[in-house]
């Protein structure tokens, strides 16, 4: 499964976005690829990972990149708000779920 992420500028940030991610990595087994440079490839998922509520980073253009994408504006993840530490979890079980969905 490829995975594209894309952060914000990071200007105001509540969150720390690359540990966030690096946390997603490291709970994933084999079989996930990651990476931030979208090279005109399409991808599976996208995380779009913003530090703050505003999500400025959200823009048109991305939603073409991929088939799916989780949304990390500050302490949100599809706007469910939560805790920082569990953002990490909730964007691992959302790509799961769509790994089983793109299985059946």
């Amino acid at each position: 499964m490829d995975i594209v992420v894309k952060y914000c500028g990071g200007c105001n940030s509540q969150i720390d976005r690359l540990k966030i991610i690096r946390n997603v990595e490291s709970s994933l087994a084999d079989g996930y690829q990651f990476t931030d440079d979208p090279c005109g490839k399409f991808f599976d998922i996208g995380i779009l990972v913003c530090g703050c509520p505003a999500a400025c980073a959200r823009k048109p253009d991305l939603v073409d990149l991929a088939g799916d994408w989780i949304v990390v504006a500050g302490k949100t993840a599809d706007l469910l708000e939560m805790p920082e530490g569990e953002l990490s979890e909730a964007i691992v079980q959302r790509i799961k779920a769509k790994k089983m969905e793109a299985s059946l």
